[in-house]
């Protein structure tokens, strides 16, 4: 009976109100009140098995509400000190930065401003980045890729199709990581290839070069000189 009254766990009443306007469905929901405890904002990152443990959701399941809590800019993720030193952790600033958004700004028209169909295309190729770079590498992408992923479209401003090709130069070099992918592209912000057209372009004289490659010999273009065997 002293288990019940363990403790309780608050939630904000504007959370609870407006979370669908955010962004959120009642899983991702149930997953951040199971983790929060008595943090609001930042919180460590938890034990996988223990929130399958607690909601019956299959591992996949769990990192796919993490997946989308980041992908919709709901949480970053940050480091933090614990008591072992240095760890991940999930940073929910965004999520309540959205939701004093939306508080401040009930009217129709800003409302309807953020279900533009421009708004939905980002969300849409931004998916599609994620399940490329999966799909290509074949395992489940981790919280900190999805990370970095989504800084190379918010803060490096890459497009969709940039990425796209950065991920077929990495497939083609089998090299199965984000780093390297990071490399490609700052290599080609170095040669001013700042367009899917341009690095395609670039590419195809690239190979191109390399393809039609010959020795010296091979383009020799004087008059046919007979062998002779002096032996």
């Amino acid at each position: 009976m002293k288990n019940i009254f363990q403790g309780s766990t608050s939630i904000n009443n504007l959370l609870l109100q407006h979370y669908p306007q955010i962004g959120l469905s009642n899983d991702e929901l149930l997953i951040y009140l199971l983790i929060k405890h008595d943090q609001e904002l930042v919180i460590p990152m938890p034990n996988i098995q223990t929130l399958v443990s607690m909601t019956g959701f299959s591992k996949d399941k769990i990192f796919e509400l993490f997946h989308r809590l980041i992908e919709h800019k709901n949480a970053t993720i940050t480091r933090v000190t614990g008591p072992n030193g240095q760890v991940d952790a999930y940073d929910f600033s965004p999520m309540y930065e959205k939701l004093l958004d939306l508080v401040q700004n009930q009217s129709t028209d800003d409302v309807q401003e953020k279900d533009t169909p421009a708004s939905a295309n980002v969300n849409i190729d931004r998916s599609e980045v994620f399940n490329n770079i999966e799909q290509e590498f074949g395992r489940t992408l981790s919280p900190i890729e999805m990370e970095t992923i989504s800084g190379w479209l918010d803060i490096d401003h890459y497009s969709s199709e940039i990425i796209s090709l950065a991920l077929r130069e990495a497939v083609l070099n089998q090299v199965y990581n984000l780093k390297y992918m990071d490399r490609i592209m700052l290599n080609w912000d170095k040669l001013n290839l700042h367009s899917a057209a341009q690095i395609q372009a670039y590419t195809a004289k690239r190979e191109g070069s390399s393809g039609g490659h010959n020795s010296d010999d091979d383009h020799y273009s004087g008059p046919e000189i007979p062998f002779i065997n002096f032996k």
